[in-house]
């Protein structure tokens, strides 16, 4: 007995041995990006979203003296100069920050792996708080490692559908409308016959589960884009639906619903010397309140246009690009201004423009946190503004790069109806006015090393007078002066 007994403990072992091992492969990626920039008239502060104190939110950044007592649904909060009371007003500013990603990915196979991300901010270099975001702070020893995403990503088997469930990043259409980090499930299904190529990707997130028994204040974004690629030629149309329901500016008696909706065709190509891409997007829906609230029955209705093309002639690239979003109307009780998702972070990603838009060639793969321009990276992108714009890129040396962007900036903010806006996007003069200025950028990307590359950027806006403050001031031109240090790996 005790001889099988081990004669079959040892042929266990062996079979045990002679089993394939499940090897996992440890990949580390991300990065070290620093940024300064040193500027004058610019709003310095990042933006506030109006969402902490207005229901469905994600509008932009307060201008002195900061949100009103009583919270103003329809007024453009933007991110422009300060007002002439301001010790800001006129004057210049300067700080330097940090985001460090690092991101391991536990890999099996190319049909599964796991990730997890930490992200590190200074938010700015001296930073004067504690924790997250304050890693700068003298003396450092801050509590200030986030986990940013942790995920896993598998193939279901026999079928060509992936799926990532988990705490991860959603991009639709990133530059313009969703780009947010979440908790939550995203797909894609997709079909290969020659020569076209069909990518369904449905998503699911959850924005806020919190008191459940005592109030229905469940919020969600449910979606799914459709891509077809015919080559280089790529067509697309997406669906995003955001169901909140919640209390009104924290009143727990006040409880409301929001149903908003994006529907955006769009086209991003190659075709040639030329590539060119092309976004419209609609944004609907409605919101009503109970009990208390001033906010009832509130309609939402706008939308936004950009395309962007370019020729590309050895080393230099030339193009053309333009933007169109609609404005609110402040006559009227409802919301026509374009709008993200509840708290995108789109505006980040959006490089047309150093001063007006933020990042321009002065980026990092993993964006930062704050942003010296006029949409900051809660506001909601290309709303209440227009714009053309030329550009050119020369790869002078394999290692230097050189940049040249110009373009004219309208304002589509109409009407005259609230306290701290009369019918500017960024402005506070009494007039409606339709100018907000002539943006000119130049710039440079130097590649230290293949995985280290150092970017500088100045850019000037000719004011307009859609920039005026309270009493048609005016203000002095903006200007920016940014750089970045980026050793992605």
């Amino acid at each position: 007995m005790k001889k099988a007994l081990l004669i079959a403990l040892v042929l266990g072992l062996v079979v045990a041995i002679a089993a394939p091992a499940l090897a996992v492969n440890l990949m580390i990626k991300g990065q070290f990006a620093i940024k300064g920039e040193y500027y004058n008239n610019i709003q310095k502060d990042t933006a506030v979203g109006v969402d902490e104190y207005l229901f469905y939110g994600g509008r932009g950044g307060y201008i002195y003296p900061g949100p009103p007592a009583t919270p103003l649904p329809y007024v453009n909060y933007g991110a422009g100069p300060p007002l002439p009371t301001d010790a800001d007003w006129n004057e210049e500013n300067a700080w330097i920050q940090m985001r460090t990603i690092m991101a391991l990915v536990a890999v099996v196979s190319k049909d599964l792996y796991g990730a997890l991300v930490f992200e590190i901010d200074s938010n700015r270099w001296g930073d004067n708080g504690t924790g997250s975001g304050n890693a700068g702070k003298w003396g450092t020893d801050q509590v200030a490692v986030e986990v940013k995403n942790a995920y896993i990503n598998f193939k279901v088997p026999q079928v060509p559908v992936t799926v990532k469930a988990g705490i991860q990043g959603y991009g639709v259409r990133s530059h313009l409308c969703l780009l947010k980090d979440a908790a939550g499930l995203s797909a894609v299904i997709e079909f290969k016959t020659d020569p076209v190529t069909v990518a369904i990707k449905p998503l699911w997130a959850k924005m806020l589960e919190n008191l459940d028994h005592t109030q229905a204040d469940d919020s969600d974004l449910y979606g799914i884009d459709v891509n077809l690629a015919f080559g280089n030629i790529k067509p697309g149309v997406f669906f995003l639906y955001q169901d909140r329901r919640q209390k009104w500016n924290g009143t727990p008696a006040v409880e409301g619903d929001s149903h908003m909706f994006w529907i955006g065709p769009y086209v991003d190509a190659k075709v040639g010397p030329v590539d060119f891409t092309l976004d419209f997007i609609y944004n609907g829906g409605k919101e009503d309140f109970t009990g208390a609230s001033p906010y009832k029955d509130i309609d939402h209705e706008g939308w936004v246009l950009r395309g962007e093309a370019a020729y590309t002639l050895n080393k230099l690239r030339v193009g053309v690009g333009g933007l169109y979003g609609t404005g609110d109307d402040l006559d009227t009780n409802d919301d026509e201004s374009y709008r993200v998702p509840y708290l995108s972070e789109a505006a980040a990603a959006n490089k047309d423009f150093l001063i007006l838009t933020g990042d321009w060639v002065v980026n990092a793969p993993y964006g930062f946190s704050y942003s010296g321009s006029f949409f900051k990276p809660f506001s909601d992108i290309g709303a209440g503004v227009w714009y053309v714009r030329a550009f050119a890129d020369y790869q002078v040396l394999d290692w230097l790069t050189v940049m040249a962007n110009a373009g004219y900036i309208g304002d589509t903010t109409e009407g005259n109806g609230y306290l701290y806006n009369v019918g500017d996007t960024f402005g506070r003069s009494t007039d409606d006015n339709n100018s907000i200025g002539f943006e000119m950028d130049v710039g440079t990307a130097i590649d230290i090393y293949k995985n280290l590359k150092w970017s500088i950027a100045f850019g000037y806006l000719i004011a307009g007078d859609a920039l005026n403050s309270a009493g048609d001031a005016r203000p002095h031109d903006p200007w920016a002066l940014a750089s970045t240090l980026v050793y992605a790996f």
